[in-house]
């Protein structure tokens, strides 16, 4: 049973690294397929006013890599009827994750 867990953790560790968002790709998928409302580049306003600028959303405390997984692939009524795989909503995540202010 212990050879079992530690095989287990080991696949985790397998998985956990080939799902590895890339952030590259996550700042150009931003720019293609949201710049044309978010501002996806810090310090700049976002084209649509209505739109937060990604900076301003990492900043919020409460988003987190999944809760921004699951709105890229969700539709909203204020957005494009955009779909994002989950490979890219990934990456989106973790671009706009590497926004947040440093402590």
């Amino acid at each position: 049973m212990r050879n079992f867990a530690t095989f287990l953790a080991f696949l985790t560790l397998v998985g956990a690294g080939a799902a590895q968002a890339d952030i590259g790709k996550g700042r150009e998928l931003s720019e293609r397929l949201c710049s044309a409302c978010h501002s996806v580049v810090p310090g700049q306003a976002s084209p649509r006013s209505a739109a937060p600028p990604f900076a301003s959303v990492a900043a919020e405390p409460s988003i987190t890599e999944l809760s921004l997984r699951a709105f890229l692939r969700t539709p909203h009524w204020t957005m494009p009827n955009i779909i994002v795989q989950p490979d890219d909503a990934g990456d989106i995540a973790d671009y706009i994750l590497s926004l947040r202010p440093k402590p």
